[in-house]
């Protein structure tokens, strides 16, 4: 029983190693996601965590960012200052800032064929790649 007991606790102990995140430097990042850093960001980096799949990176003004292992962005989100427009891709900032005009962005989701932007008047927009707006609807 004392051996089935161990094997049990060296399992969980093992698990928990290989599921959790590590905090690392930001010297870490890839290079793809420290330029984008530097071009959309003014604030200072406070906490980078890497997992098995991505980073999770915190900066110094309550900005959380999401990248892939190869560093690309995945979800940015703001709790304090608006996201800059030029994160998007030119075409789809023109269309969101003339569609939206008082409206600036909190959060920023990439997804597979389209982005979900939050924007700070409570309305949720999805729109695809070519700049067609698929849904919009106010957050409860």
């Amino acid at each position: 029983m004392d051996e089935t007991l161990k094997f049990i606790f060296l399992t969980l102990i093992l698990l928990c190693v290989l599921f959790a995140d590590f905090i690392i430097s930001p010297e870490s990042l890839p290079p793809k996601a420290k330029e984008f850093l530097q071009e959309n960001f003014n604030a200072q980096i406070g906490i980078v965590q890497v997992d098995k799949n991505n980073y999770e990176v915190y900066l110094s003004d309550g900005t959380e960012l999401e990248f892939d292992m190869d560093g690309s962005w995945r979800e940015i989100e703001s709790k304090f200052n608006p996201l800059n427009f030029n994160i998007l891709p030119p075409i789809l900032a023109d269309i969101v800032k003339n569609s939206y005009p008082n409206a600036t962005m909190l959060e920023l989701k990439k997804k597979i064929n389209y982005y979900k932007i939050q924007l700070n008047n409570g309305l949720k927009i999805i729109i695809d790649f070519n700049g067609t707006i698929l849904h919009q609807e106010f957050d409860d």
